[in-house]
């Protein structure tokens, strides 16, 4: 089956919808709509995982949840779709932060999740994700700066929108 998807203007409206996903580059003026969606635990860890190294964009890159939203999908819907793919969890919250074009010319949906449930490798597609997992924010800046692990462009600064509302602030 052929997933679908709806084009939006910049504005966020619906422009063009129930296309074939793989027909996107076609419509020039339009865009895909994508979530993203920081997760975190009590603690105020971030869950976080390693693309796989098979993937065409960023392979082996550190990432938050990210996906396309299917045609139909409402981002909250899209977003936890995403997520239990892959990351096996279920969220107890999700909300809105933010929402616009990006500079990967997407329209995008960033969204916090909480959760308490521990990721489950098992779970997830290895074609999509290496491995997944918490760390605590300034452990992963840390590993950017030193070179340890690379991290997809926008990750931090998706990070620093949605900081204002993680627990245990004061790191």
């Amino acid at each position: 089956m052929t997933e679908t998807v709806d084009l939006v203007d910049s504005g966020g409206r619906i422009a063009i919808p129930a296309i074939p996903r793989y027909d996107i580059g076609r419509y020039h003026d339009f865009y895909l709509q994508i979530v993203i969606v920081v997760i975190h635990n009590a603690r105020g860890e971030i869950l976080v995982h390693q693309r796989s190294l098979c993937k065409d964009v960023n392979p082996g890159d550190i990432d938050h949840v990210c996906g396309a939203i299917i045609s139909g999908e409402t981002p909250l819907d899209a977003a936890r779709r995403e997520v239990r793919e892959e990351t096996g969890v279920s969220l107890r919250e999700l909300t809105l932060l933010s929402h616009g074009l990006n500079s990967y010319g997407r329209y995008r949906y960033l969204l916090l999740g909480s959760t308490d449930e521990q990721p489950r490798q098992d779970s997830v597609d290895a074609q999509e994700v290496a491995w997944v997992g918490y760390d605590r924010p300034e452990s992963l800046a840390l590993k950017c700066s030193s070179g340890e692990l690379t991290f997809t462009d926008g990750f931090f600064e998706d990070l620093q929108i949605a900081r204002p509302y993680l627990p245990d602030r004061d790191y």
